[in-house]
C-alpha cells in the first residue's frame, strides 16, 4: 500500500471513542491500557525523535506521558469534534518533550542563553510540529493496523502480502517463491487490504 493509499483511508477514519471512554471510566482496564500503549505509545516514540531524541529517551518519554495520560484521562471531556482527542495527547506530548529536554540540558549544564533561545524555537515551531504530529499520527495507526491484520491473516498470508504490496515485488515474482498463482496473489492483496481498512476503522472513530 502506498503512502497516498494509507493516508486516504487515514482521513476518513476518526480516535476510536470506545477506548477513550474505557480509559476514563474504567481506570484499571489493563487491557484498555494495552490498547493505548500499542496504538499511540508508537505515535508518541516517533514523535520524540524529531527532537534531537534516541531512542531510550523516546521510550522514556512514552512511560512518562502513559502516567500524565492516566493521571488525566478522568478530567479529558470526549467530544466529537475534529482533532479533540488528538490535540490534547499532542499537547501531553509536546509538554513532555519540552520538559525533558529541560532536564537534559539542565544536567549538561547547557549555557542559559542558549538552553533557553532552542526552548523558544521548539515551542515556536507550531506548522512544522503539526505537520510532523500528523504524519506520525498517522503512520502509528497505519503500523497498529498493520500488526493486527498480521495476526489475523497469519504468517504465510502476511507475508505473500509484504512481498507484493509492501516491498513491490511482481505477482509472478511472489508466485515463484510460493505455491500460489499469480491470480491468488492478486486475492491475497484484496483480501489484506479490506483488512487493514477495517482495522484500521476499528482503532479510530473520530480524529
Amino acid at each position: 500500500m502506498s503512502n497516498h493509499d494509507s493516508s486516504a483511508t487515514l482521513s476518513a477514519c476518526h480516535t476510536r471513542e470506545s477506548l477513550l471512554l474505557r480509559l476514563k471510566d474504567g481506570r484499571e482496564d489493563e487491557r484498555a491500557w494495552q490498547d493505548f500503549h500499542n496504538t499511540y505509545g508508537r505515535l508518541i516514540f516517533g514523535y520524540s525523535l524529531h527532537f534531537d531524541i534516541n531512542y531510550a529517551e523516546a521510550e522514556d518519554i512514552v512511560q512518562e506521558v502513559c502516567v500524565k495520560v492516566f493521571r488525566q484521562i478522568v478530567r479529558f471531556d470526549y467530544s466529537p469534534e475534529r482533532g479533540r482527542f488528538r490535540g490534547w495527547l499532542k499537547t501531553i506530548t509536546r509538554n513532555a518533550v519540552i520538559d525533558y529536554l529541560r532536564r537534559k540540558q539542565n544536567r549538561r549544564h547547557v549555557d542559559e542563553e542558549f538552553r533557553d533561545q532552542q526552548l523558544r524555537d521548539l515551542e515556536a515551531e507550531s506548522a512544522a510540529d503539526d505537520e510532523t504530529w500528523h504524519l506520525e499520527w498517522e503512520k502509528a495507526i497505519y503500523e497498529a493496523a498493520l500488526e493486527q491484520v498480521r495476526k489475523r491473516v497469519g504468517e504465510k498470508t502476511f507475508r505473500i502480502f509484504q512481498r507484493y504490496v509492501l516491498d513491490g515485488h511482481s505477482a509472478t515474482e511472489v508466485s515463484d517463491e510460493t505455491t500460489l498463482d499469480a491470480n491468488a496473489v492478486y486475492a491475497v492483496k484484496h483480501r489484506v487490504l479490506k483488512f487493514i481498512r477495517e482495522e484500521i476503522a476499528t482503532i479510530l472513530e473520530g480524529e
